[in-house]
């Protein structure tokens, strides 16, 4: 039985995004209008406007070719040097937040925030824990049992800024521990430097998802799922385990490697590999896997959960 992550039907579309985003309605130096028209112009299919505790509604920019997601990012708790912020994405609308209205906890504590964040979930958000390399989180400050759907693992804006923006050893830690998180990536970007400038935080952080259609409700649908993965520049168009065996199939790259549950791993070099099928080790809880390219950019997908 052929077991993957992403949606397994021939009509499916392949659709780019980025998730992660600011405006002038926070911190950021364009307008929404002008955020959307700068990622459509570069190819992307879809794009949430995740102001800092504020919802800036964008529904009504959606059209036939590109989608907008809802969403915002929220200050959850700082303490210690540490600034934990949580995303929260929708398709559509989500009860008791109204559009275009300043968003905040009652108080800024883990607590708070892990209240806030259940409730969210409850009513259909789906939520992240945003760059945890720049937050200076360690994976064991998180507990097992917790709120989130996803962690970002790529976050482009804070490793061009600082060299902060990787996730995914956080992400492979709290794998190791048995929680189930999905991975994605963003630019996270805020634009102060010119959008095609050498300085700008845009366009280096992406998430694909394998959608039934380019209607928010389907890109939902798909990051929910698992059905997408995130990259910095290489392509995923296959990750899937039949007959004791992984398979992987990419752009071209010169690494691949199939991680499993702690140091069990397998890999393919070359200049330009494009596939990679190994069998199965048999004692594997997860498997996924994680490409590069000449250039030096990975691509992650999410895991597939053996047990």
């Amino acid at each position: 039985m052929k077991k993957t992550t992403f949606l397994q039907d021939p009509n499916a579309l392949w659709l780019k995004g980025n998730l992660h985003s600011h405006t002038t309605n926070s911190d950021g130096c364009l307008t929404p209008e002008e955020m959307k028209e700068a990622y459509k112009h570069h190819g992307y299919d879809f794009l949430c406007i995740s102001d800092h505790q504020f919802y800036t509604d964008t529904r009504a920019m959606t059209d036939k070719d590109f989608t907008m997601i809802q969403g915002f990012e929220l200050y959850s708790n700082a303490t210690d040097d540490k600034d934990i912020h949580v995303h929260y994405l929708w398709e559509d609308s989500i009860e008791a937040i109204k559009p275009n209205t300043h968003c905040d906890l009652p108080e800024r504590t883990g607590a708070a925030s892990a209240k806030f964040a259940y409730e969210m979930r409850e009513k259909g958000c789906f939520v992240q824990l945003n760059h945890p390399h720049w937050s200076f989180l360690w994976s064991s400050e998180i507990e097992d049992e917790n709120p989130y759907h996803a962690v970002e693992i790529i976050n482009y804006g804070t490793e061009w800024l600082e060299n902060t923006g990787d996730g995914s050893v956080f992400w492979s830690e709290m794998l190791y521990r048995g929680v189930k998180l999905w991975g994605t990536g963003s630019d996270d970007n805020h634009n102060h430097a010119p959008i095609d400038d050498q300085y700008s935080d845009s366009f280096g952080g992406f998430t694909v998802v394998k959608a039934r259609d380019r209607s928010s409700k389907a890109i939902m649908e798909a990051l929910f799922t698992g059905s997408f993965y995130t990259s910095t520049g290489p392509q995923i168009y296959d990750f899937y385990v039949e007959d004791d065996e992984v398979h992987v199939v990419c752009s071209p790259c010169e690494r691949i490697w199939i991680m499993g549950h702690f140091r069990q791993y397998q890999r393919k070099l070359g200049r330009h590999v494009t596939e990679f099928v190994t069998k199965l080790k048999g004692t594997e809880k997860l498997v996924r896997a994680e490409v590069m390219d000449a250039a030096g950019r990975s691509a992650y997908t999410n895991p597939i959960f053996l047990e």
